[in-house]
């Protein structure tokens, strides 16, 4: 991340931090979001904060232990999980200084059972509208939406959201209407990013590392494998991963009898996941809707580029005809795989998407994330228990401010003086002698204040609204 925010991970050292999520990294349905929990959890631990995490019960699991410096704590069962963290919160709701509300469909409300001076930030990694609609029964799907919208609306009021990713800020402002200012912080990235040339193999081969759910619907991959054949006779597709679709996937495959074309090969050691991406020439997301899209930027750091649907979350994460391709969500996928194979069967030309997606997926990390995340949990701890105006979160979306410095101060001066102005969420960058902001959950009426605010640290460039990129990579972006 380019631009720094005001606050890090360290200054949580001392507090009590409260995370509240569905699942927990080992119960056995555990996915990205519970990946985002577990990371940010550990970082803020090792900087000095004590964290704990409240999830659901499941076989096999204690109802209490100690992961990584982290305590987690499991009770209730998939639905019980919110009675349960509701009256742990009410015997606890002095004992946390900040909750960090992760909602998967229905957030735990937490700030209804939580103490009034405790900062509490709701966490969304996707809308859940439509899904509720496609595995609930109505009038249980309309509960769902109800809850994840107007209940939500009213509980949150205007304390902060955080989104990981535009296309998720997009829904939470425009379909669900939260009212609370909106900040995107991205997941980071759990391998490192290779400095080296792949040596990917001479036939064509997709790799996909991902969790087996409905929504994903591999199944479109699989059934555009013999479509592909004819002019790819050596393609072979291997999808490493597990989950309730595998079984599924599996007699699909059998049924098109494509047993030696695709393979299956349920959860897999992290070498040979590495290894899968040493020899590929593509991923593939078929999914129709995304909080982010970690498995794509996760084969980026490999010099693997993407084909996926231009859905919600994938959209941010693939930059189209840079870091992979996006088909149209009505789009052909056989195709769309065909253009994108045909592209990287020229080794120079492959050799350039490989370094830009790389490129690309060094700009995440999990310290950064857990970093903005701080920022935003201290801007909300710091408004609840009423420190000055400056430092209280701003209202709507969000909006970006470029300042020149005068040519006789150096623009770094210029920086420090504008950091000590801002809210700690608020990012500052110094690039080419000028100073950009990036002011997340504000509008652009919103930053004509901050201007009147920072009057005299430097000139005006512009105001305008942040693109999807600085968003998600900062100021610098």
């Amino acid at each position: 991340m380019s631009g720094r925010t005001l606050a890090d991970t360290a200054d949580l050292a001392g507090r009590r931090v409260l995370l509240l999520n569905w699942r927990d990294r080992r119960h056995p349905r555990a996915g990205g979001a519970e990946v985002y929990v577990h990371e940010v959890a550990t970082r803020l631990a090792a900087a000095g904060a004590a964290v704990t995490v409240f999830t659901a019960a499941h076989p096999g699991a204690a109802p209490e232990e100690e992961d990584a410096g982290v305590r987690v704590v499991r009770r209730g069962g998939t639905f019980g999980v919110y009675l349960a963290a509701a009256l742990f919160l009410l015997r606890n709701r002095r004992r946390f200084d900040v909750v960090l509300d992760f909602q998967n469909g229905i957030p735990f409300f937490a700030s209804l059972f939580a103490s009034r001076r405790t900062a509490v930030v709701l966490v969304v990694h996707h809308v859940h509208q439509d899904q509720f609609l496609l595995h609930f029964p109505w009038p249980a799907s309309r509960v769902g939406q109800v809850l994840e919208g107007p209940v939500s609306r009213v509980v949150y009021g205007r304390r902060p959201v955080v989104a990981v990713s535009p296309s998720t800020r997009h829904d939470v402002r425009r379909r669900l209407r939260l009212r609370g200012p909106i900040h995107v912080v991205p997941n980071g990235l759990a391998s490192p990013v290779r400095d080296v040339d792949r040596a990917p193999d001479e036939a064509p081969r997709v790799v996909v590392v991902s969790r087996l759910v409905s929504h994903k619907r591999f199944h479109l991959l699989v059934e555009a494998v013999p479509r592909l054949l004819p002019r790819w006779p050596g393609l072979q597709v291997d999808i490493a991963g597990d989950g309730p679709e595998r079984a599924q996937l599996q007699r699909l495959v059998d049924q098109r009898g494509l047993g030696d074309r695709v393979r299956l090969h349920g959860f897999v050691s992290a070498a040979f996941r590495e290894e899968l991406l040493e020899r590929a020439w593509l991923t593939v997301s078929p999914s129709q809707n995304e909080g982010w899209g970690l498995t794509v930027v996760e084969a980026n750091a490999a010099g693997v580029p993407a084909v996926a649907f231009a859905v919600p979350g994938l959209k941010d994460s693939v930059v189209d005809g840079r870091t992979g391709w996006l088909v149209p969500p009505e789009g052909d996928l056989a195709d769309g795989i065909d253009r994108a194979l045909i592209h990287v069967s020229d080794p120079a030309a492959a050799r350039a998407v490989a370094e830009e997606c790389r490129r690309w997926a060094s700009r995440f990390s999990w310290d950064a994330t857990a970093e903005r995340l701080a920022a935003v949990a201290l801007g909300e701890l710091d408004r609840v228990r009423h420190l000055p105006r400056s430092r209280r979160a701003a209202t709507d979306l969000a909006a970006r401010v470029d300042l020149l410095a005068d040519p006789a101060v150096p623009a770094e001066d210029v920086a420090a003086t504008v950091r000590a102005r801002l809210r700690r969420s608020d990012q500052v960058s110094v690039a080419s002698g000028a100073v950009r902001l990036v002011l997340p959950g504000c509008d652009e009426a919103g930053a004509e204040l901050v201007v009147a605010r920072l009057d005299g640290c430097a000139d005006v460039a512009g105001i305008g609204l942040a693109t999807p990129s600085e968003l998600l990579v900062g100021a610098g972006g």
